[in-house]
């Protein structure tokens, strides 16, 4: 569990670093099933999931560390943290 602090905390991507990784975020959002990607300021993904639960998002959170290089934040947008977040 420790080691997960330790990479949200030292290895998060930056909002520019995610923007590099567009349309292949967007595609793998697609691929698992999640829409409406978006990206808030500080570098957090925000989706829509029309499932319950948070299986969408950590397997998004798994594709898109692969694909940027680092960790990247996902949440869904039923939360207050994600209003007004524009799209990716």
């Amino acid at each position: 569990m420790s080691d997960m602090a330790n990479t949200a905390i030292d290895d998060r991507a930056s909002a520019e670093r995610v923007r590099e990784h567009a349309d292949e975020l967007r595609a793998a959002a697609h691929e698992i099933g999640v829409t409406d990607v978006r990206l808030l300021d500080n570098g957090v993904v925000v989706v829509h999931s029309d499932d319950p639960g948070y299986r969408h998002v950590i397997a998004l959170v798994g594709r898109a560390r692969d694909i940027v290089g680092s960790y990247v934040h996902v949440i869904t947008d039923d939360v207050p943290a994600a209003v007004g977040a524009p799209p990716l």
